[in-house]
């Protein structure tokens, strides 16, 4: 009896495949009986043609509906109208109809608040005005239109918050004499206060930068203890004591303090308040007493604040330039953007990475739309693959 579930199970599957259309590039959508007009975009990785392999992504069914359903729950957290769904369905051109069906969506003056809880979820913080300011100021530059990079430059209304449908502008009043965009951010430096300030700079790292530490890496490890040293910094760079960031009893410590230890002094005078002093206010955790943090507790005589290997950052602005600098900085947002619409989990906590094939158009259009969230939402929401299911 088993062997003939299998066999009718194996015989439905082949009749339903016969039945699908032959894949994209040759006309034939699928979807939905009055679908009609061409794929969207052009770089689709099915069959294309009559000698290519067939692919998962040639039983797609092009289906402009069930996108406008998905994108409205996506962009303005709500079903679209009946009003809506008729104007797609009953359309001739049904992929301009559904086009600027989105267009409006993001227009729409809900799509402000959903931005504010993507990046309540993404910055990990939020549920009060004061840890809500990071998040809102983000989503500030994501409705604006604004280049991402301002999240790391701006030096003024960097503390905004939300109220009656509307953004209200503010300046973080925490001491800090230059901000630095979420890097002065007052919540989030009190949200991450730690020993040496080194959740700051995980936190930084995993939300801007989609990856956890080591951050840096050789392409030739260095052998030292009998472990794989991968740090390009010198090995001798980072402190020995109190704290032995040397240590390679268990696993070389310094593959990944090298980088953190150049980073966390510059957020060390935050305090757990996240207010600025004169002096340092994170602990060295040692006994019997744990002390303030002093730089040599981080660093060798004469090693300098750094971003990464060889991009000195001497204070918290320059901190900011060298990350809005890094390349790695618009993969991780792009990813996280697509992660969104395709219903993915998150990128570090859950590795849900993508391909580059897939990701390259992807962090291309961003940069082509000058860093604009929202522009780069639209193309995705437009997108061949967000379109068909």
């Amino acid at each position: 009896m088993k062997r003939l579930c299998k066999l009718l199970a194996f015989l439905s599957i082949f009749v339903a495949c016969a039945e699908q259309p032959s894949g994209f590039g040759t006309g034939n959508q699928g979807g939905e009986a009055n679908d009609v007009g061409s794929n969207v975009g052009s770089t689709t990785t099915g069959s294309g043609g009559n000698n290519a392999e067939k692919t998962a992504l040639d039983d797609r069914n092009l289906d402009y509906n069930e996108a406008l359903r998905t994108a409205s729950l996506k962009t303005i957290r709500s079903l679209p109208t009946l009003d809506q769904i008729r104007r797609v369905q009953n359309a001739t051109d049904k992929k301009t109809a559904y086009e600027l069906e989105v267009d409006l969506m993001l227009d729409d003056p809900r799509f402000t608040p959903r931005m504010i809880k993507f990046w309540r979820d993404v910055l990990r913080q939020g549920g009060s005005q004061e840890m809500d300011s990071a998040p809102v100021f983000i989503a500030k530059v994501s409705i604006e239109g604004k280049p991402f990079t301002d999240v790391f430059t701006s030096t003024q209304g960097t503390c905004p918050s939300f109220a009656d449908g509307n953004f209200v502008e503010a300046d973080c009043n925490n001491n800090v004499a230059v901000h630095a965009g979420i890097l002065t951010n007052p919540g989030s430096m009190k949200q991450f206060y730690s020993n040496m300030a080194f959740r700051r700079v995980r936190w930084i790292q995993e939300v801007f930068m989609c990856q956890k530490f080591p951050a840096e890496s050789i392409d030739k490890p260095m052998q030292i203890d009998g472990k794989d040293y991968i740090s390009p910094w010198s090995f001798e760079s980072i402190s020995s004591s109190p704290i032995n960031f040397r240590d390679t009893q268990s696993v070389i410590c310094a593959n990944c303090h090298t980088t953190m230890n150049h980073i966390a002094p510059l957020f060390a005078n935050f305090d757990s308040n996240g207010m600025w002093m004169d002096q340092s206010q994170v602990n060295t955790p040692i006994l019997p007493d744990p002390v303030k943090t002093q730089t040599d507790h981080w660093l060798s005589n004469g090693e300098k604040t750094s971003w990464r290997f060889g991009i000195e950052a001497t204070n918290l602005p320059a901190l900011g330039a060298a990350i809005a600098d890094d390349p790695i900085v618009a993969d991780c947002v792009t990813t996280r953007l697509w992660n969104m619409v395709m219903s993915k989990e998150d990128v570090v906590n859950d590795l849900a990475t993508i391909p580059p094939p897939v990701l390259d158009p992807l962090v291309k259009k961003y940069e082509e739309t000058g860093m604009n969230i929202k522009d780069t939402l639209r193309f995705m929401l437009k997108h061949e693959d967000f379109v068909n299911f």
